[in-house]
């Protein structure tokens, strides 16, 4: 009888130990990665890489009418957080960071990295108080025109997150995502009541869908538009906010298998139209 428990206590210990190794053998299972989605930096020629539009509601415009002229503004402004890039060492173009409480100390830790030259700099004004917005759209340019183009994510988003210049106005903000079946969902990235600039970060709930059990699995995500409200006692005779660096954590890996290829949309797309067709059933005799 005591041989029995044992034998049966050394089998729960087992199986104990066989689940924990495929729960630690499924965390490593993955490969993440930082990739910035949107540093609003210029070209060569001095134009953004990617133009942004800012729409407000009604009362954003003269006249509180929605054809009136917007009192919105946009800017690419020389700015950005020293807090992640460092001061800026003009001789060089890099950001400084200087670990010691004095920089000409011998024993003072330096790291250097690129400066973001530019950030997106937003202006504000609206003719009453409310629940106000205005939102920021992505553009591409087409034909001439410029029309809202999401921003696509890679891998499977775990977390967003930018940063935020305040000036303690009491606003919030939203971004709204879409997945791949054009449902949106919209994210609340809290209060923006502060001074300077802050790391705002947004974790991705599961209920929104990235991946499915059928090839291809990975659906993407994509950012529609970041929304700025105000509250409706707080002034809005015109107010200041900057953004900067948006960035995300997200799972890259992808799983091989033999035609894995054929997993692919684009690669899927590409063969597809390259096929040699059959007749249509239509020109089949019956």
């Amino acid at each position: 009888m005591y041989q029995g428990k044992v034998s049966l206590i050394f089998l729960i210990i087992c199986m104990i130990a066989v689940n924990c190794l495929c729960v630690t053998a499924t965390e490593y299972d993955k490969n993440i990665q930082s990739i910035v989605l949107e540093d609003f930096e210029l070209q060569d020629d001095g134009t953004p890489k990617r133009f942004w539009a800012v729409i407000p509601n009604r009362f954003g415009r003269k006249g509180s009418t929605d054809s009136g002229e917007s009192y919105q503004k946009l800017s690419w402004i020389k700015a950005w957080p020293e807090e992640y890039f460092g001061k800026e060492i003009p001789e060089t173009g890099r950001g400084e960071f200087v670990y010691a409480p004095d920089k000409n100390d011998t024993t003072a830790v330096q790291r250097y990295t690129d400066v973001s030259a530019t950030s997106l700099g937003v202006f504000m004004q609206f003719e009453r108080q409310g629940y106000n917005f205005v939102e920021l759209y992505p553009l591409e340019q087409q034909n001439g025109k410029y029309v809202k183009s999401p921003l696509q994510f890679k891998g499977e988003v775990e977390q967003i997150d930018l940063w935020i210049w305040g000036a303690n106005y009491n606003y919030f903000m939203e971004m709204v995502l879409m997945d791949y079946r054009g449902v949106e969902h919209r994210l609340d990235l809290g209060s923006i009541r502060h001074i300077g600039w802050k790391n705002v970060i947004v974790k991705i709930p599961n209920n929104i869908p990235q991946a499915v059990s059928y090839i291809p699995s990975g659906k993407v995500l994509s950012l529609v538009k970041l929304v700025v409200w105000t509250y409706p006692r707080e002034k809005v005779s015109g107010a200041y906010l900057y953004i900067d660096h948006i960035k995300y954590l997200a799972n890259v890996r992808e799983d091989l298998y033999d035609g894995y290829q054929l997993g692919d949309p684009d690669y899927i797309k590409e063969v597809w139209d390259n096929g040699v067709q059959s007749p249509s059933d239509t020109d089949v005799l019956p």
